[in-house]
């Protein structure tokens, strides 16, 4: 198996490319409309001043002091599950202080330590106001605190911080950014390791599983975004004289940048000597077209094989979808896949937020938190560090649009109604090739990565930074094989 990554000067993007323009899951600006609540915490008066219910006063003082011993250490970690205990020994007058100032009554230390430990109790104290659906009104107090010691430049927890809320300079720093689109997404695809990774495990799986006398390979692509996945497996089907290739991309409205891609990815398969055929659907049309269809399989000839490749909320692609639109998308493939000869391979950028551990908002946003710190974490130890406004751009550009909060609160509800897939499918056991490929790939000597087969049919190939899962790619096969 030979898989390279995309060289981007064979497969080069435009730099007006429309990627970061396309809608994303929630509007970047604080959602007003969020939070319709009778009972307020917040109301204006003429002297311009904000009041707050005592009794939610004191819920922020619990927040930002809990987990603290009286010598000022962390008695917890941030994100523990263990029930918070309140401080009976806050003087209303120190209620106000904390409330206006977002201070820490703690020894006075190094300011950038400070504000970092006091940012860390705010993201906490915002899961917890966030939890019931209830607290609206004090979350934007949080997010506004949140906002004033955040900083695109600053050290980890700062940037993170920065990315989630997005503050009102945060566009600018977008459009500024833009301008460099191309060479901010070439060099997050090689220093942040996730996509390449996802890529080469899924396209190794397809090409294991193609049988000799498939004459047509139909893939459907849930994101074909901006198309990168595909020219590595285009260059390796060329080198083994492989069958005709039929792309199906799944159609999404107010996206116009299909025909782009079409373009590139057309000009490299020439460039490979393959033949491919492209075309744009949205999957119930596919799904109604590939029904009329009988499955074809003539006597000793060839037949067609068909591949479903969902990546989700992977870095590069700059963009959040929902979950629900990705459970329809696998819940089709899985119903055709089951009269259709073929597999499903499935990235997923957020696997590590495991939803068995997550009894509550508060836990599912902690879980994400975490997430997108080991990400953050390790993109800053793959650039060089005269490189930090490019790694800024490509954490503006790439990670913020996937850093929303809200959509995160709106995903945690569809998942409290059930909106989760479970593939019935029989597992495709990953083979010991592709993983030696992929330790090679991350080179765990070097670094923090490290990566492993998963899963209780050992289909499941995974990527950790230290302790944290980065992307699980999972592989499906037809029930008909």
């Amino acid at each position: 198996m030979d898989i390279e990554g995309v060289f981007f000067s064979s497969f080069a993007l435009s730099e007006d490319s429309s990627m970061v323009s396309s809608d994303s899951y929630f509007p970047d600006t604080f959602p007003d409309n969020l939070f319709n609540h009778d009972s307020l915490l917040i109301t204006s008066h003429d002297d311009g001043l904000v009041k707050i219910l005592r009794s939610d006063i004191d819920d922020i003082c619990d927040w930002l002091y809990a987990g603290h011993s009286e010598d000022g250490t962390c008695s917890s970690a941030v994100w523990a599950a263990d029930e918070w205990s309140p401080s009976p020994s806050l003087e209303s007058n120190q209620i106000a202080h904390v409330l206006t100032e977002v201070a820490i009554d703690l020894p006075r230390k190094d300011a950038k330590l400070e504000n970092e430990l006091t940012l860390t109790h705010l993201l906490r104290a915002f899961g917890e106001a966030m939890n019931d659906g209830n607290n609206g009104s004090l979350a934007k107090v949080i997010v506004e605190s949140i906002n004033e010691k955040s900083s695109p430049q600053g050290n980890l927890i700062e940037r993170v911080a920065y990315n989630m809320f997005k503050s009102k300079d945060g566009e600018y720093l977008r459009q500024e950014s833009v301008k460099n689109f191309a060479t901010a997404l070439n060099v997050l695809y090689r220093s942040l390791i996730c996509g390449r990774f996802a890529h080469n495990a899924a396209n190794a799986a397809i090409l294991e599983s193609i049988p000799e006398d498939v004459t047509v390979l139909h893939i459907v692509d849930f994101e074909i975004g901006e198309g990168i996945q595909w020219p590595a497996l285009m260059e390796a089907l060329s080198r083994k004289q492989k069958p005709v290739v039929r792309l199906t991309a799944i159609k999404r409205e107010g996206e116009d940048a299909f025909e782009e891609t079409k373009k590139r990815l057309h000009d490299h398969a020439r460039q490979c000597g393959l033949e491919l055929h492209i075309e744009e659907k949205c999957i119930q049309e596919f799904a109604a077209e590939m029904r009329r269809r009988k499955r074809k399989r003539e006597n000793g000839g060839g037949r067609d094989w068909l591949v479903f490749n969902a990546m989700v909320a992977l870095p590069h692609m700059g963009r959040r979808r929902r979950r629900s639109g990705v459970v329809e998308f696998l819940k089709v493939a899985e119903g055709l896949l089951a009269k259709y000869e073929g597999i499903l391979s499935l990235g997923d950028g957020e696997a590590g937020v495991k939803w068995g551990n997550c009894v509550s908002y508060e836990s599912y946003f902690g879980e994400l938190v975490e997430h997108y710190q080991a990400l953050f974490e390790s993109l800053e130890c793959n650039l060089p560090v005269y490189l930090g406004e490019a790694r800024t751009a490509m954490e503006c550009l790439f990670l913020a649009p996937l850093m929303c909060p809200f959509a995160w609160f709106e995903e945690w509800e569809e998942k409290v109604k059930g909106v989760e897939f479970e593939s019935v499918l029989e597992g495709r056991r990953a083979s010991e090739e592709s993983l030696a490929e992929a330790k090679l790939m991350v080179d765990e000597r070097e670094n923090w990565y490290s990566v492993r087969i998963e899963g209780l049919r050992e289909n499941e190939m995974v990527l950790r930074w230290k302790e944290t899962m980065l992307v699980r790619v999972s592989i499906f096969c037809s029930r008909l094989l």
